[in-house]
């Protein structure tokens, strides 16, 4: 892959996993509030208020699913169609 088609798909990559990964980190960050707020007394910090996670929170678990989302969308990028064309 030449490095001008691999920065591309980098990027796409990068672009896609972002916009998806906001609805989804913030769907998760909901999800996992009653877990916070078991986990509020063991730790001594204030992880959920009564309307959500915490704002940092929804950050460190938006950056998790974005992530995520990068490195696999990244590895589908890149062994998509573009091999196949370059061995032919």
């Amino acid at each position: 892959m030449t490095g001008r088609i691999f920065w591309k798909k980098t990027i796409l990559a990068l672009l896609i996993a972002v916009v998806l990964s906001l609805p989804f980190g913030w769907i998760v960050a909901m999800l996992l509030t009653p877990v916070l707020w078991r986990l509020e007394p063991m730790l001594n910090l204030e992880l959920a208020g009564h309307s959500g996670p915490s704002d940092w929170v929804f950050l460190l678990i938006w950056a998790i699913v974005a992530g995520a989302f990068f490195l696999v969308l990244r590895r589908v990028l890149s062994s998509s169609k573009s091999n196949k064309i370059g061995s032919d």
